[in-house]
């Protein structure tokens, strides 16, 4: 296992104190259901589905030959679990997928008395509930065999494209299981678009979600569509658009321009996972 304390660089658990051992690491969505219940009526009636905060456990054994060296690899590793900072988590048996957690209390006790074995487990609370990419889609390439595994449902023989130059009909790929939505789900998407004129607008045909751009741009100028807020060089400008914002379907989105063909589109998001 590899965690990210908040800034700081990444690190194998194991290299946190001499002689502990990462064994293995469980998680499982947590789906809710909401219902109505009206007297007099049998039965509820289905409101909503939202998925949930979820629990992953990650297990331990930690050696040690003394009651002083197990005393002080504890405290090694509560000083690096024990944080009000974010940690990023990711395994060996999924090395380009993370989760973005929190510890909760846990407690390290030799296994009997007169041992020279502890066993632990570390719960993380995952608020999102979901699991994600190891790198966003603009920077997969880059990355190569280390951000690629199975069962991120990335197709096969395919060399998928998130940045289109000058094409006004082209497809994105969104590999997570359930579909980006930047508006009711505050889901991660940044758009990058350079363009040179007037105003122009982006459809994405699959899901038949509008963007509207009314201002103009010059070659130097660059507009991110960053959720349901857009930027120009930085700026908010939400009163040029027509407040219209994008998302991306499960599979293939087809996309096509509107009033332009010199547009450089970059679509950033990570692919989101259930488990």
């Amino acid at each position: 296992m590899w965690i990210k304390v908040g800034d700081q660089p990444e690190i194998n658990v194991e290299d946190i104190a001499p002689d502990l051992e990462y064994l293995s690491e469980s998680s499982s969505p947590a789906i809710a259901n909401t219902y109505t219940d009206n007297a007099g009526i049998d039965g509820s009636q289905y409101n909503y589905s939202a998925f949930g905060r979820n629990v992953v456990t990650a297990n331990f054994v930690l050696h040690f030959s003394t009651w002083y060296s197990f005393e002080l690899a504890k405290h090694d590793i509560y000083r690096i679990f024990s944080t009000k900072q974010v940690i990023r988590i990711r395994t060996d048996s999924s090395p380009a997928v993370v989760k973005y957690v929190r510890s909760a209390p846990f407690e390290i006790k030799p296994i009997s008395d007169g041992s020279h074995d502890a066993t632990f487990s570390i719960p993380f609370e995952n608020p999102s509930g979901y699991l994600y990419s190891l790198v966003n889609s603009d920077v997969l390439k880059e990355y190569s065999q280390n951000a690629w595994q199975y069962g991120e449902n990335l197709p096969n023989g395919k060399d998928l494209q998130y940045q289109f130059v000058d094409q006004s009909k082209f497809s994105v790929y969104n590999a997570s299981d359930i579909p980006v939505d930047p508006y009711f789900q505050r889901h991660e998407l940044k758009i990058i678009i350079k363009h040179n004129g007037g105003a122009f607008g982006i459809q994405n045909e699959t899901t038949g979600d509008l963007y509207r751009f009314n201002g103009s741009m010059n070659s130097n100028d660059t507009l991110m569509i960053d959720g349901i807020n857009s930027y120009l060089n930085g700026n908010l400008v939400d009163n040029q658009t027509n407040y219209g914002y994008i998302s991306l379907a499960t599979g293939w989105n087809s996309f096509k321009t509107i009033s332009a063909t010199d547009l450089d589109i970059t679509f950033s998001f990570p692919f989101i996972y259930l488990g």
